[in-house]
């Protein structure tokens, strides 16, 4: 698996909007691969002072296309590739990780129900997630929770940070490989694990 984040320069108005459209982002992410018909995990994130777009996927993308559009012109790359197999495989069982995930209990909703964003019911779902998933959680705290409009609907994102602990290596990197919860194919599902606090090298 590769994990890859590119600099998004959001005062370009091409990635205002791409920001703004989770279709048009999903199909910017499958165009960095061959073919078009990969559908890798993603997400939006803020690191630092900038606004990446961070993706996890079996192949690694390339991102010249999306560079010209929507990163920062005169910095190339704009994008970095890690390995994350290496990481992947050093979870072994009762190792303990710090994780980030942005990821959506409900999905697609023709509504935007608030009472659905309450931490304690999203915390208890990521709970009802992690036996399968190969992991038992440590700690854990929502970051953000919103309804974001997608066409004539909505989608629910939700951001989580904490402390886990690897209790089925096999089930864990199949749940990371392939995302948790609803709405993978449009940004959501995607957990990133690292031994502190710092997920990415400045």
């Amino acid at each position: 698996m590769f994990l890859t984040r590119m600099a998004l320069d959001v005062n370009r108005q091409e990635t205002q909007e791409l920001l703004a459209d989770p279709g048009r982002m999903q199909r910017e992410v499958r165009a960095a691969f061959a073919g078009g018909n990969m559908q890798p995990l993603f997400r939006m994130e803020e690191i630092g002072s900038r606004t990446w777009l961070v993706v996890l996927s079996r192949l690694r993308p390339s991102l010249y296309a999306a560079h010209e559009r929507y990163g920062y012109l005169g910095v190339f790359p704009s994008w970095e590739t890690f390995d994350f197999d290496e990481t992947l495989e050093l979870a072994e069982n009762g190792t303990t990780w710090n994780f980030f995930l942005s990821a959506s209990a409900r999905g697609i909703s023709p509504e935007a129900d608030p009472a659905l964003l309450e931490e304690r019911l999203l915390i208890h779902w990521l709970e009802q997630q992690s036996g399968p998933a190969g992991f038992e959680m440590r700690s854990c705290r929502v970051v953000r929770a919103e309804w974001l409009q997608a066409g004539d609907a909505f989608m629910q994102v939700v951001e989580f940070e904490g402390v886990l602990t690897v209790t089925d290596q096999e089930a864990f990197t199949w749940a990371v490989s392939t995302g948790i919860g609803n709405a993978r194919e449009n940004g959501a599902g995607l957990m990133t694990i690292a031994r502190n606090n710092t997920f990415w090298e400045d």
